[in-house]
């Protein structure tokens, strides 16, 4: 997870302009290398896609930023080393490329993944398409441009010639296909009731049921595989120009900036037969997820316009891949997690990674949770299903801690409860309560260890990412406070289709599914307050839920033996 130095220029213009333009300063100043686990402020998600790229857009050898290429800076140093340390999404990067392409061959390697409950939603993620309307419009008129180019540039009786006047008409009909299948969604979509969607930050989603369909009219046009060997044939003779730094044709400079545009846009196009195939069958045939992204309300709408409609596509569930990718080819391996096992047993991972042979092994950990720490059910405790209530609730306590000088991390679910929470606060708890998001982590944390070393009480207001990862040992964090039981929220496209999947199979989903997650994610952000033999500390609970419902106690009994307390 890296940036790619040419990405930089190419999104000057949009809104994240002055986010992009300190990134590019930090990066030619050399306070930054580039990446992203580094990255020194917080970026959106746009931001994110733009400066980074795959292996379908980047250049290689062929680039002009190559001796600058923070990846392959990194890469070159790997081939002589015994052990290598890198992380679950350049590990699932390599897989993508076919295996032993970034990282050593698969079959010589014994792998070691720690943090392992997290390599499914790492899966799924590194195997989730999408395709934007607008996006897959500019490539296109892009790799128009490059044609257009090359016919000025090429002789007539040049091997490419035949290719780059037969790809005219296949590209507008490119364009005519995703135009037409974006107003026909649309068109659908605007006719739907409000509560089949999502709606976000102004936009819009809509998850397919395993039984729809959203296809595409393509019967009028050159198969979109044809058409893309085309491009793909013209970017090949185009990066073997650059790499042979032949100039008798084209001059160097174009040849690398031709191949750049050519590459970036190919690989924003080269998903679209998968997507449309994939949302041209039900879901029971492919093991997929599906959903329509709208960026605006879709109550106000324009079929006409469907360039702000995305289609993702991601698998249910990561077995199918990692089976064909990784556990079939790899030496040996082993996963490693403190949450990782379910009720004594690895079935539940085991069955979701697609293991084929696997044996378990749980080992006690070094700590004493009787003696180092206290769970406690809160008087403050209740049903969090009223938002608005239990804001008040959470405000409630916070007040009741704010002279007791500790560190309080405070764990949320969603964003909507912590901001409400946040406008509820006494001013002496909003006085040294600082917001995940609202500055760079690094800073926080700094301002959060300052308070802390002069024995002033200091709260931190964090989301899942929190609960998973951030270390604060000893005196910087002596409570936990957990918000709501943490289930994954019941819109998560993915999580919503598998759920769907087992109820029509008959099976609980609530069981299989949501429970083990929620499970996972419990013990990650309780492991927050003990980081060594030395700490303790306690875990304010503030869902009553754990304590009152069945499945609630079958939670409590997965947490470490900690002295439990309900007030």
């Amino acid at each position: 997870r890296v940036i790619y130095p040419d990405e930089l220029t190419l999104v000057l213009d949009s809104d994240d302009r002055d986010v992009v333009s300190d990134l590019s300063k930090a990066w030619a100043q050399g306070e930054w290398g580039g990446d992203m686990d580094r990255i020194p402020q917080p970026v959106s998600d746009s931001v994110k896609t733009a400066i980074t790229t795959d292996h379908r857009r980047c250049q290689g050898r062929s680039c002009r930023h190559f001796k600058v290429c923070p990846y392959f800076n990194e890469r070159d140093s790997w081939m002589d080393a015994d052990i290598l340390v890198i992380n679950h999404d350049l590990l699932m990067s390599d897989l993508k490329l076919g295996g032993g392409v970034i990282l050593p061959p698969l079959e010589r390697i014994v792998l070691v993944i720690d943090e392992a409950h997290q390599l499914a939603r790492v899966a799924l993620d590194q195997f989730t398409t999408q395709c934007r309307i607008a996006q897959s419009l500019g490539s296109i008129k892009t790799i128009e441009r490059v044609t257009t180019s090359l016919k000025g540039l090429l002789p007539p009786d040049h091997r490419l010639s035949n290719d780059l006047e037969r790809l005219g008409e296949p590209l507008e009909g490119f364009g005519h296909i995703l135009a037409n299948w974006g107003k026909a969604c649309l068109e659908r979509l605007v006719e739907l009731p409000d509560s089949m969607f999502t709606f976000q930050q102004g936009g819009s989603r809509f998850r397919l049921s395993l039984s729809d369909t959203f296809s595409a009219n393509i019967e009028e046009f050159e198969s979109l595989t044809i058409t893309l060997s085309r491009i793909q044939k013209i970017r090949d003779w185009l990066q073997s120009l650059v790499a042979k730094g032949d100039q008798e044709l084209i001059p160097e400079t174009d040849a690398e900036l031709l191949s750049e545009q050519i590459s970036i846009a190919l690989g924003r196009l080269e998903s679209i037969p998968d997507l449309i195939n994939s949302y041209s069958v039900d879901a029971l045939q492919t093991g997929d997820a599906r959903w329509l992204r709208i960026g605006q309300d879709v109550r106000y709408a324009t079929p006409d316009d469907p360039t702000d409609l995305e289609f993702w596509v991601s698998p249910m569930e990561p077995a199918q891949a990692l089976s064909d990718a990784l556990w079939g080819r790899i030496g040996a391996c082993i996963l490693t997690s403190a949450t990782l096992a379910n009720h004594g047993t690895f079935n539940i991972p085991a069955g979701t990674l697609g293991l084929p042979v696997s044996s378990g092994l749980i080992v006690d950990g070094a700590f004493h949770y009787p003696s180092q720490g206290q769970l406690v059910i809160s008087r403050f405790a209740g049903d969090p299903r009223d938002d608005g209530v239990q804001a008040e609730r959470i405000a409630g306590y916070l007040k009741t801690r704010v002279d007791h000088r500790s560190g309080i991390l405070v764990l949320f679910t969603s964003w909507r409860l912590c901001f409400q929470v946040e406008e509820l606060l006494d001013q002496s708890v909003r006085d040294v309560t600082l917001i995940q998001g609202q500055r760079p982590l690094a800073l926080a944390l700094a301002d959060h260890k300052a308070r802390r070393a002069n024995g002033q009480t200091s709260i931190i207001f964090g989301l899942q990412s929190m609960a998973e990862g951030l270390d604060l040992p000893g005196d910087l964090a002596n409570e936990i406070v957990i918000t709501r039981l943490p289930f994954q929220p019941p819109d998560d496209p993915r999580e919503a289709t598998l759920a769907e999947y087992l109820k029509n199979h008959g099976r609980d989903a609530f069981t299989e599914l949501s429970l083990p997650a929620a499970a996972i994610r419990l013990r990650q952000a309780v492991g927050r307050l003990i980081r060594s033999e030395t700490d303790t500390g306690q875990v304010t609970i503030l869902d009553r839920r754990l304590v009152d419902t069945r499945w609630g106690q079958s939670l409590l009994k997965e947490l470490p033996a900690f002295e439990f307390i309900e007030e």
